[in-house]
C-alpha cells in the first residue's frame, strides 16, 4: 500500500508531538479531569474553575435557565446553577465547552461540518456515562471525556494534513468503508493510532488513553479494567451511530452482533447476557432524547 508520500506511523507521531498548530488540552478541563480522578470535586472546587472563563460561566447560566429545567424563576448566581444542573452534568458541561472552544480554535475545513464532529463527541460522551449508569459500573474515572475526546485524533489528523484528511473522507464516503479503513489507506495510520498520540502528549489517565486509542479494537487491550472502558466507548460510539448522532461516516450502522466492546460488555454484565443489542438501545430510548436535547443546548 502506498500512503501519501510513503510516510510512516513514526512520522504521524513525530508531527503529534512537534506541531505547534495541534491543540492542548486546556486548563479548565484538566483541572477538573484531576479533581474528579482525586475525588476532590465539590462546589467549593468547581466554582473557581468556572469563574476564570467568563463567557463559559454565561454558558453554565444560560443551560440553567434554559426551559430544559424549567424553573419559574432566573438562575443568577453560579453556586444556584451547580444546584440546578447537579456537579456531574456541570463539569461536563465545563470540560465541553473548554474542549470545544479551545480545540476548534482557527479550524478551517469548510468541506467538513466541525459541528458535527462535536455533536458526535458529545453524544458519545453522555450515552457512555448512561451506559455506565445503566449497569451499574462504579469508577472515579469521569466517563463522559472517553466519548467526548475518543475521536480528537481526526481533528488533529486534520491540522496535520487538510487535504489528506478531506481525501479519507471522500473516500470512506464512495467506497462505504469505516473511517479507519479509509484512514489507512490514506495515511497508514488511523485516528485511533493519532489520538493515542495526543493523549501521550497531554498526559493524561491512562483510562482516557485507553478508550481513545482502542475504542475501535477494544479487544487488543490487555488489562481488564482498561479493556471495560475501551468497550464502553466502542459501545457508545455505536449507539451514537445507529441512531444518526454519526459524524462523516457513510457505513452501514446495521446492528453490531459481532462488535468486540458489545462482546465484551456481555461477558461481564449478565443483564446483558441476553439482551441483543437493537433491545438495548430501544431500552434506553427516552434517555436518548434528553441526551439529544442536552447536546443541543451545549451548541447554541
Amino acid at each position: 500500500m502506498v500512503v501519501r508520500g510513503n510516510r510512516s506511523p513514526e512520522y504521524y507521531r513525530e508531527q503529534v508531538f512537534s506541531l505547534t498548530n495541534l491543540p492542548t488540552l486546556p486548563i479548565i478541563a484538566t483541572e477538573i479531569l484531576r479533581s474528579s480522578h482525586e475525588d476532590n470535586l465539590s462546589v467549593n472546587q468547581l466554582l473557581p474553575i468556572i469563574e476564570k472563563d467568563p463567557p463559559l460561566a454565561m454558558k453554565v447560566l444560560k443551560i440553567a435557565n434554559s426551559a430544559y429545567y424549567g424553573l419559574k424563576r432566573d438562575v443568577k448566581s453560579l453556586r444556584h446553577a451547580i444546584i440546578v444542573i447537579g456537579m456531574r452534568e456541570l463539569s461536563n458541561v465545563a470540560i465541553s465547552f473548554s474542549v470545544i472552544k479551545d480545540l476548534s480554535h482557527d479550524i478551517g475545513g469548510y468541506h467538513i461540518s466541525w459541528k458535527q464532529f462535536w455533536k458526535h463527541s458529545v453524544a458519545c460522551g453522555y450515552v457512555a456515562q448512561l451506559i455506565v449508569d445503566e449497569l451499574g459500573i462504579s469508577t472515579r474515572s469521569n466517563i463522559y471525556t472517553f466519548g467526548l475526546l475518543h475521536d480528537i485524533g481526526k481533528l488533529a489528523l486534520y491540522r496535520i494534513d487538510p487535504e489528506g484528511y478531506i481525501e479519507a473522507l471522500e473516500f470512506e464516503k464512495y467506497n462505504k468503508c469505516s473511517s479507519c479503513d479509509a484512514e489507512k489507506e490514506i495515511f497508514g495510520v488511523t485516528h485511533s493510532d493519532v489520538g493515542w498520540w495526543m493523549a501521550e502528549k497531554w498526559k493524561i489517565s491512562e483510562e482516557i488513553k485507553s478508550a481513545v486509542g482502542y475504542h475501535h479494537h477494544p479487544e487488543k487491550v490487555s488489562d481488564n479494567e482498561l479493556k471495560m472502558y475501551a468497550a464502553l466507548t466502542q459501545v457508545a460510539d455505536l449507539v451514537c451511530n445507529f441512531r444518526s448522532l454519526n459524524f462523516g461516516s457513510e457505513c452501514d450502522f446495521s446492528i453490531p452482533v459481532e462488535a468486540a466492546g458489545w462482546k465484551i460488555l456481555q461477558q461481564e454484565y449478565e443483564s446483558l447476557d441476553k439482551v441483543d443489542f437493537e433491545s438495548f438501545v430501544s431500552g434506553i430510548e427516552d434517555e436518548l432524547k434528553t441526551i439529544k436535547e442536552m447536546v443541543g443546548l451545549l451548541q447554541t
